[in-house]
């Protein structure tokens, strides 16, 4: 029994002695030697763990040689498309990297030539933004004020497509008012769907529903379509300008015959999250111009400033502002309004 154990002992060490043994060595171009793993190639770096250093990342530039202690189960790429990825086996020959693969053997003298080896592959899935506020706010402009309104927003990021599905409420009461000091009781609903081309360029199609019997309609409509530009597109930052030919159709009231025209839309929005997804800004301005009565030009700006904690939560301050050439009578052409907000919010990528 004793000799038995004996026996596997010393096969233990043998073993062990041989796996700490087995080590890749990288070269630099200064003559630094580091003896230890090869993780990966990406992004222009060498990934390289040893037991001094750590794991650090050197410039392929900056790499004279690397040799491999056996043969290694490897992802290699040489295409310009990080999807394009080869299965094979990496190995050293006289010095040299060898790429083994179905399709033949390829020797690596420069791994500059390598685009990239076991690189992680990007998550393409949709990111999903949802987020619900609360707000209260005062006015100062056409009325001076409280309110108590809502805001949701739906968001669905694709790698060529974007939609958004919004809703917008409010209700306050003006007690400058002789007779109704309802003020307000509006809502906005709209729709927004892109389509991202190459070089950034876009398609786009919108829909506004908006009801405020105050503004002198029951309900208006505007649909949207045009072209549009992605100047920033990452995955927390993008900037998006577009041009729109609308058709608007408008409920009146008050005895008015209802109105439909068409005009023309330009429209900005910008939207930001930094410092560890901790800060959210947006900012969204659009011009409307009437073709039926060549005068008349709206401009609506909002800007959100939020500040996210506990992981769902949000607080911030939302100023938006309009202007009327215009107005409704009675209305003046300036509107501004401060919002503060509160809030639940939720981001993932989903199928």
């Amino acid at each position: 029994m004793h000799n038995v154990m004996r026996f596997l002992f010393v096969v233990l060490l043998l073993v062990a002695g041989a796996w700490l043994s087995a080590t890749d060595k990288l070269t630099t171009t200064n003559g630094d030697v580091l003896v230890g793993t090869f993780d990966k190639l990406e992004a222009g770096h060498v990934h390289f763990t040893s037991p001094d250093t750590g794991t650090v990342k050197i410039a392929v530039e900056k790499v004279a040689r690397l040799e491999l202690d056996g043969e290694r189960e490897v992802s290699l790429r040489t295409a310009e498309d990080i999807k394009q990825q080869q299965k094979g086996k990496l190995v050293t020959r006289d010095g040299k990297l060898v790429f083994v693969s179905s399709a033949g053997e390829l020797s690596i003298d420069n791994l500059g030539a390598v685009k990239g080896v076991n690189e992680t592959l990007p998550d393409e899935r949709p990111l999903w933004e949802a987020s619900l506020l609360g707000t209260f706010s005062m006015t100062e402009g056409n009325t001076d004020t409280y309110s108590l309104g809502y805001r949701f927003d739906i968001k669905r990021h694709g790698k060529r497509n974007f939609q958004t599905l919004f809703g917008r409420g409010s209700y306050f009461e003006d007690t400058n008012l002789l007779e109704d000091q309802v003020r307000e009781r509006r809502h906005d609903f709209g729709y927004l769907y892109r389509y991202i081309f190459d070089f950034r360029l876009t398609i786009e199609v919108t829909e506004d529903l908006s009801f405020n019997e105050f503004a002198g309609y029951r309900w208006r409509s505007i649909t949207g379509v045009g072209p549009g530009y992605q100047i920033i597109k990452e995955d927390r930052m993008w900037w998006n300008v577009a041009a729109h030919a609308i058709y608007v159709y408008e409920d009146l009231i008050f005895g008015g015959e209802d109105r439909g025209y068409f005009g023309a839309r330009a429209r900005t929005e910008f939207d930001w999250v930094g410092l560890n997804e901790t800060l959210h800004i947006n900012f969204k301005s659009e011009v409307l111009f009437d073709f039926d009565i060549i005068e008349n030009v709206v401009v609506n700006s909002a800007l959100l400033a939020e500040y996210k904690f506990g992981g769902y939560f949000s607080a911030g301050l939302l100023v938006e502002h309009s202007f009327d050439n215009v107005p409704t009578p009675g209305f003046f052409r300036n509107d501004f309004r401060f919002t503060f907000t509160i809030g639940i919010s939720w981001s993932g990528r989903w199928v």
